[in-house]
Protein backbone atom coordinates (compact mmCIF):
# COMPACT_ATOMS: atom_id res chain seq x y z
CA UNK A 1 0.00 0.00 0.00
CA UNK A 2 1.21 3.37 -0.46
CA UNK A 3 1.72 6.08 2.44
CA UNK A 4 -1.59 7.61 1.74
CA UNK A 5 -3.25 4.55 1.68
CA UNK A 6 -1.68 3.30 4.94
CA UNK A 7 -2.45 6.82 6.50
CA UNK A 8 -6.34 6.43 6.20
CA UNK A 9 -6.61 2.85 6.82
CA UNK A 10 -4.61 3.63 10.30
CA UNK A 11 -6.82 7.12 10.56
CA UNK A 12 -9.48 5.11 10.40
CA UNK A 13 -8.69 2.12 12.87
CA UNK A 14 -7.51 4.72 15.58
CA UNK A 15 -10.71 6.82 15.45
CA UNK A 16 -11.91 3.90 17.39
CA UNK A 17 -9.90 4.56 20.19
CA UNK A 18 -10.07 6.98 23.21
CA UNK A 19 -7.23 7.39 25.72
CA UNK A 20 -7.88 9.50 28.86
CA UNK A 21 -3.99 8.55 30.20
CA UNK A 22 -2.38 9.74 27.01
CA UNK A 23 -1.45 13.38 29.02
CA UNK A 24 1.40 14.16 30.52
CA UNK A 25 0.79 16.76 33.04
CA UNK A 26 4.52 16.51 33.94
CA UNK A 27 5.32 18.58 31.39
CA UNK A 28 2.87 20.29 29.69
CA UNK A 29 0.86 21.15 32.90
CA UNK A 30 -3.08 21.61 32.99
CA UNK A 31 -5.02 21.92 30.22
CA UNK A 32 -5.75 25.32 28.73
CA UNK A 33 -9.31 25.94 27.88
CA UNK A 34 -8.56 26.56 24.63
CA UNK A 35 -6.94 23.01 24.66
CA UNK A 36 -10.16 21.51 25.86
CA UNK A 37 -12.13 22.61 22.81
CA UNK A 38 -9.90 21.88 20.37
CA UNK A 39 -9.66 18.38 21.41
CA UNK A 40 -13.63 18.22 21.91
CA UNK A 41 -13.95 19.56 17.87
CA UNK A 42 -11.16 16.67 17.77
CA UNK A 43 -13.34 13.92 19.12
CA UNK A 44 -16.44 15.09 16.90
CA UNK A 45 -14.15 15.39 13.40
CA UNK A 46 -12.94 12.10 14.21
CA UNK A 47 -15.78 10.05 15.40
CA UNK A 48 -15.44 6.58 13.32
CA UNK A 49 -18.73 7.43 11.17
CA UNK A 50 -17.23 10.87 10.54
CA UNK A 51 -14.20 10.05 9.42
CA UNK A 52 -14.61 7.20 7.53
CA UNK A 53 -17.50 9.63 5.48
CA UNK A 54 -14.78 12.42 5.47
CA UNK A 55 -11.99 10.41 4.16
CA UNK A 56 -14.42 9.09 1.12
CA UNK A 57 -14.39 12.45 0.04
CA UNK A 58 -10.73 13.69 -0.66
CA UNK A 59 -11.82 16.74 -1.21
CA UNK A 60 -13.79 17.39 1.83
CA UNK A 61 -10.95 15.74 3.69
CA UNK A 62 -8.09 17.50 1.94
CA UNK A 63 -9.20 20.87 2.27
CA UNK A 64 -11.46 20.89 5.27
CA UNK A 65 -9.31 18.99 7.90
CA UNK A 66 -6.30 18.60 5.97
CA UNK A 67 -5.25 21.85 4.95
CA UNK A 68 -7.61 24.53 6.99
CA UNK A 69 -7.67 22.44 10.43
CA UNK A 70 -4.56 20.80 10.86
CA UNK A 71 -2.47 22.63 8.13
CA UNK A 72 -0.46 19.53 7.42
CA UNK A 73 -1.54 19.01 3.50
CA UNK A 74 0.62 21.29 2.01
CA UNK A 75 3.48 18.66 3.04
CA UNK A 76 1.98 15.65 2.66
CA UNK A 77 3.83 14.95 -0.76
CA UNK A 78 7.14 15.51 1.00
CA UNK A 79 6.44 13.61 3.68
CA UNK A 80 4.97 10.23 1.48
CA UNK A 81 8.28 10.89 -0.34
CA UNK A 82 9.84 10.28 3.09
CA UNK A 83 8.09 7.23 3.88
CA UNK A 84 9.59 6.06 0.74
CA UNK A 85 12.91 6.53 1.50
CA UNK A 86 12.77 4.66 4.75
CA UNK A 87 14.76 1.94 5.44
CA UNK A 88 13.23 -0.28 7.29
CA UNK A 89 9.41 -1.26 8.50
CA UNK A 90 9.59 -0.14 11.79
CA UNK A 91 10.55 3.61 10.48
CA UNK A 92 7.35 3.55 8.15
CA UNK A 93 5.19 2.07 10.68
CA UNK A 94 6.27 4.91 12.88
CA UNK A 95 6.04 7.94 10.60
CA UNK A 96 2.39 7.06 9.70
CA UNK A 97 1.71 7.02 13.57
CA UNK A 98 3.31 10.35 13.90
CA UNK A 99 1.41 11.81 11.09
CA UNK A 100 -1.56 10.14 12.22
CA UNK A 101 -0.58 11.97 15.98
CA UNK A 102 -0.27 15.38 14.94
CA UNK A 103 -3.85 15.00 12.71
CA UNK A 104 -5.90 13.53 15.48
CA UNK A 105 -4.29 14.47 18.71
CA UNK A 106 -3.74 12.48 21.78
CA UNK A 107 -7.16 11.16 22.57
CA UNK A 108 -6.93 8.82 19.43
CA UNK A 109 -3.32 8.05 18.83
CA UNK A 110 -0.72 6.37 21.27
CA UNK A 111 2.47 6.36 20.33
CA UNK A 112 5.77 4.09 20.41
CA UNK A 113 7.22 5.62 23.13
CA UNK A 114 3.99 5.23 25.54
CA UNK A 115 4.61 1.98 26.85
CA UNK A 116 2.89 0.08 29.45
CA UNK A 117 6.07 0.82 32.23
CA UNK A 118 5.42 4.94 30.92
CA UNK A 119 4.00 6.30 34.12
CA UNK A 120 5.73 3.79 36.33
CA UNK A 121 8.96 4.04 35.49
CA UNK A 122 8.59 8.17 35.39
CA UNK A 123 7.37 7.81 38.93
CA UNK A 124 10.12 6.03 40.34
CA UNK A 125 12.76 8.52 38.57
CA UNK A 126 11.34 11.24 40.04
CA UNK A 127 11.64 8.61 43.96
CA UNK A 128 15.34 9.57 42.71
CA UNK A 129 15.56 13.13 42.09
CA UNK A 130 16.35 15.69 45.14
CA UNK A 131 13.52 17.59 45.82
CA UNK A 132 15.32 19.73 48.03
CA UNK A 133 17.63 20.74 45.17
CA UNK A 134 15.97 22.40 42.58
CA UNK A 135 16.19 25.21 40.43
CA UNK A 136 13.26 27.20 39.13
CA UNK A 137 13.64 28.77 35.54
CA UNK A 138 12.30 32.40 34.88
CA UNK A 139 11.14 32.07 31.63
CA UNK A 140 9.54 28.99 31.41
CA UNK A 141 7.27 27.50 34.08
CA UNK A 142 9.98 24.43 34.64
CA UNK A 143 11.90 22.93 37.73
CA UNK A 144 14.98 21.32 37.37
CA UNK A 145 15.68 18.72 39.90
CA UNK A 146 18.59 17.26 40.60
CA UNK A 147 18.55 13.62 39.18
CA UNK A 148 20.73 10.76 40.18
CA UNK A 149 20.78 7.75 37.86
CA UNK A 150 22.36 5.45 39.66
CA UNK A 151 19.77 3.41 40.48
CA UNK A 152 19.38 2.63 36.79
CA UNK A 153 23.42 1.83 36.65
CA UNK A 154 24.21 5.26 35.31
CA UNK A 155 26.51 7.30 37.38
CA UNK A 156 25.39 10.09 36.35
CA UNK A 157 23.83 13.50 38.09
CA UNK A 158 22.26 16.49 36.66
CA UNK A 159 19.71 19.21 36.70
CA UNK A 160 17.32 18.94 34.18
CA UNK A 161 14.01 18.18 33.92
CA UNK A 162 12.05 14.59 34.93
CA UNK A 163 10.66 14.09 31.27
CA UNK A 164 14.09 15.35 29.76
CA UNK A 165 16.18 12.74 32.28
CA UNK A 166 13.55 10.01 31.23
CA UNK A 167 13.65 10.76 27.37
CA UNK A 168 17.88 10.98 26.97
CA UNK A 169 19.01 8.83 29.91
CA UNK A 170 16.54 6.44 30.33
CA UNK A 171 14.62 5.69 26.92
CA UNK A 172 17.82 6.80 24.75
CA UNK A 173 16.53 9.76 22.68
CA UNK A 174 19.55 9.50 20.59
CA UNK A 175 19.55 5.76 19.72
CA UNK A 176 17.96 4.01 17.12
CA UNK A 177 17.36 0.00 17.13
CA UNK A 178 15.27 -2.00 14.60
CA UNK A 179 14.95 -5.27 13.56
CA UNK A 180 18.52 -5.57 12.46
CA UNK A 181 20.20 -2.06 12.65
CA UNK A 182 21.49 -0.02 15.63
CA UNK A 183 22.80 3.65 15.39
CA UNK A 184 24.24 4.69 18.06
CA UNK A 185 27.05 6.53 19.84
CA UNK A 186 30.16 3.62 20.30
CA UNK A 187 33.04 3.39 22.12
CA UNK A 188 35.51 5.67 21.34
CA UNK A 189 33.42 8.09 19.34
CA UNK A 190 33.92 11.67 18.51
CA UNK A 191 30.45 13.33 18.95
CA UNK A 192 29.23 16.87 17.62
CA UNK A 193 26.42 17.54 19.93
CA UNK A 194 24.70 20.74 18.53
CA UNK A 195 22.29 21.95 20.78
CA UNK A 196 23.98 21.10 24.31
CA UNK A 197 21.33 23.15 26.26
CA UNK A 198 22.03 21.90 30.11
CA UNK A 199 24.43 19.25 29.13
CA UNK A 200 22.21 16.50 29.48
CA UNK A 201 23.28 15.00 26.31
CA UNK A 202 27.05 15.39 26.30
CA UNK A 203 27.00 13.80 29.61
CA UNK A 204 24.66 10.75 27.68
CA UNK A 205 27.39 11.17 24.98
CA UNK A 206 30.42 10.81 27.39
CA UNK A 207 29.19 7.93 29.54
CA UNK A 208 28.95 5.98 25.75
CA UNK A 209 32.01 6.49 24.39
CA UNK A 210 34.45 6.29 26.95
CA UNK A 211 37.89 7.76 28.05
CA UNK A 212 38.79 7.51 24.14
CA UNK A 213 35.92 9.39 23.05
CA UNK A 214 35.53 13.38 22.69
CA UNK A 215 32.13 15.19 22.88
CA UNK A 216 32.25 18.79 21.26
CA UNK A 217 29.02 20.40 22.75
CA UNK A 218 27.65 23.56 21.08
CA UNK A 219 25.82 26.19 23.39
CA UNK A 220 26.20 29.98 23.22
CA UNK A 221 23.14 31.35 25.37
CA UNK A 222 24.47 31.98 28.93
CA UNK A 223 22.01 30.68 31.33
CA UNK A 224 22.13 27.89 29.93
CA UNK A 225 26.24 27.13 29.58
CA UNK A 226 25.83 28.46 33.38
CA UNK A 227 23.46 25.16 33.85
CA UNK A 228 25.71 23.09 31.45
CA UNK A 229 29.16 23.67 33.67
CA UNK A 230 27.11 22.99 37.08
CA UNK A 231 25.58 19.63 35.93
CA UNK A 232 29.08 19.09 34.52
CA UNK A 233 30.96 19.40 38.60
CA UNK A 234 28.54 16.79 39.48
CA UNK A 235 30.33 14.13 37.09
CA UNK A 236 34.03 14.63 37.14
CA UNK A 237 34.42 10.86 35.62
CA UNK A 238 32.99 12.32 32.55
CA UNK A 239 33.66 16.18 32.02
CA UNK A 240 37.57 15.39 30.72
CA UNK A 241 36.34 14.11 27.27
CA UNK A 242 33.60 17.23 27.21
CA UNK A 243 34.33 20.10 25.18
CA UNK A 244 32.13 23.07 25.48
CA UNK A 245 31.89 25.26 22.56
CA UNK A 246 29.87 28.78 23.08
CA UNK A 247 29.46 29.33 19.58
CA UNK A 248 25.91 29.66 17.12
CA UNK A 249 26.28 27.44 14.09
CA UNK A 250 24.74 28.28 10.66
CA UNK A 251 25.73 27.93 7.12
CA UNK A 252 28.42 30.90 7.68
CA UNK A 253 31.07 32.02 9.54
CA UNK A 254 30.87 35.45 11.51
CA UNK A 255 27.53 36.37 11.32
CA UNK A 256 26.03 38.69 13.51
CA UNK A 257 23.51 37.01 16.15
CA UNK A 258 21.39 39.18 18.83
CA UNK A 259 19.95 36.60 21.32
CA UNK A 260 17.42 37.21 24.47
CA UNK A 261 18.25 34.57 27.46
CA UNK A 262 14.82 31.84 27.76
CA UNK A 263 17.32 28.08 27.96
CA UNK A 264 16.14 25.72 25.20
CA UNK A 265 13.50 28.24 23.93
CA UNK A 266 15.55 31.21 23.70
CA UNK A 267 15.28 34.35 21.35
CA UNK A 268 17.63 34.45 18.23
CA UNK A 269 17.88 36.54 15.28
CA UNK A 270 19.99 38.15 12.84
CA UNK A 271 19.08 42.01 13.73
CA UNK A 272 18.81 43.76 16.47
CA UNK A 273 14.84 43.60 18.52
CA UNK A 274 13.63 44.72 21.81
CA UNK A 275 14.81 43.17 24.72
CA UNK A 276 17.84 41.28 23.60
CA UNK A 277 20.40 40.96 26.03
CA UNK A 278 23.77 39.53 24.15
CA UNK A 279 25.63 39.46 20.51
CA UNK A 280 27.80 36.57 19.03
CA UNK A 281 28.85 35.62 16.07
CA UNK A 282 28.10 32.59 14.16
CA UNK A 283 30.53 29.77 13.07
CA UNK A 284 29.97 26.76 11.30
CA UNK A 285 30.81 22.71 11.51
CA UNK A 286 33.50 22.38 8.69
CA UNK A 287 35.17 26.01 9.82
CA UNK A 288 35.17 24.46 13.55
CA UNK A 289 36.53 21.18 12.53
CA UNK A 290 39.44 22.77 10.37
CA UNK A 291 40.25 24.43 13.20
CA UNK A 292 40.46 21.81 15.75
CA UNK A 293 42.31 19.61 13.10
CA UNK A 294 40.13 16.75 13.83
CA UNK A 295 40.45 13.70 12.24
CA UNK A 296 37.12 12.12 12.37
CA UNK A 297 33.94 12.70 13.43
CA UNK A 298 31.92 9.54 14.31
CA UNK A 299 28.37 10.62 15.21
CA UNK A 300 26.27 14.35 15.10
CA UNK A 301 22.88 15.03 16.22
CA UNK A 302 21.46 18.14 16.59
CA UNK A 303 18.39 19.65 18.55
CA UNK A 304 18.35 23.23 17.92
CA UNK A 305 15.25 24.69 17.63
CA UNK A 306 14.57 24.23 13.41
CA UNK A 307 18.01 25.66 12.07
CA UNK A 308 18.78 21.81 11.43
CA UNK A 309 18.71 22.67 7.54
CA UNK A 310 21.26 25.77 7.54
CA UNK A 311 23.47 24.18 9.86
CA UNK A 312 23.78 20.77 7.88
CA UNK A 313 24.79 23.22 4.84
CA UNK A 314 27.75 24.43 6.98
CA UNK A 315 28.57 20.48 7.46
CA UNK A 316 28.46 19.36 4.00
CA UNK A 317 32.27 19.33 4.10
CA UNK A 318 32.59 17.01 7.46
CA UNK A 319 29.77 14.64 6.12
CA UNK A 320 31.02 14.18 3.13
CA UNK A 321 34.66 13.42 4.56
CA UNK A 322 33.62 11.31 7.30
CA UNK A 323 30.44 9.99 6.53
CA UNK A 324 28.99 10.07 10.61
CA UNK A 325 26.31 8.76 11.82
CA UNK A 326 23.35 10.87 12.28
CA UNK A 327 20.66 12.03 14.97
CA UNK A 328 18.90 14.85 12.86
CA UNK A 329 15.91 16.17 14.77
CA UNK A 330 12.86 17.21 12.15
CA UNK A 331 10.11 18.03 14.74
CA UNK A 332 10.42 22.05 14.90
CA UNK A 333 8.54 22.01 11.88
CA UNK A 334 6.82 20.36 8.57
CA UNK A 335 9.56 21.13 6.23
CA UNK A 336 12.25 19.80 8.57
CA UNK A 337 9.86 16.23 7.81
CA UNK A 338 10.35 16.79 4.15
CA UNK A 339 13.46 18.53 3.75
CA UNK A 340 16.34 17.47 5.36
CA UNK A 341 15.83 13.85 4.09
CA UNK A 342 16.35 15.30 0.62
CA UNK A 343 19.01 16.95 2.09
CA UNK A 344 21.21 14.65 3.33
CA UNK A 345 20.11 11.90 -0.05
CA UNK A 346 21.41 14.62 -2.22
CA UNK A 347 24.86 14.47 -1.20
CA UNK A 348 24.80 10.62 -2.67
CA UNK A 349 26.71 9.19 0.34
CA UNK A 350 24.96 5.96 0.39
CA UNK A 351 23.25 6.79 4.09
CA UNK A 352 20.96 4.78 4.26
CA UNK A 353 17.74 6.61 6.71
CA UNK A 354 15.49 5.21 9.79
CA UNK A 355 13.22 7.47 12.35
CA UNK A 356 12.84 7.34 16.30
CA UNK A 357 10.54 9.32 18.62
CA UNK A 358 11.11 10.31 21.96
CA UNK A 359 8.29 11.43 23.63
CA UNK A 360 4.36 10.48 23.64
CA UNK A 361 4.03 13.47 22.00
CA UNK A 362 4.15 15.32 18.37
CA UNK A 363 7.97 16.83 19.94
CA UNK A 364 11.53 14.73 19.74
CA UNK A 365 11.38 13.36 16.15
CA UNK A 366 14.61 12.38 15.23
CA UNK A 367 15.97 11.00 11.73
CA UNK A 368 18.75 8.72 11.56
CA UNK A 369 21.55 8.25 9.15
CA UNK A 370 24.09 5.62 8.55
CA UNK A 371 25.77 4.96 5.63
Amino acid sequence: MSFYQKLEHNLIKESNNYYSNNYDFLSHGKKSFRKKISNLVKLVIFHPAIIRSLISNKFIFNKLILTKFVGIQPFMKGISSMYDKLEDQNSKELLIKIVSFRIMGYNKVKLPFHTTNYWSDLELLKSHRDEESVIKLPYRPWSLFLHDLNYLGINIKLYYTTIGTYSSMVRDHYKYEGNSTVIEVEEGDVVLDLGGCYGDTALYFSNKIGPNGKVYSFEFIPGSIDLFNKNLTFNPSLNSNIILVNKPLWNTKGKQVYYQDQGGASKVKFEEFEGYEGTTETTTIDQFVKEQKLNKVDFIKTDIEGAEPFVLEGAIETITNFKPKLAISIYHNYNDFTGIINQIDSLNLGYKFYIGHASIYASETVLFCKV
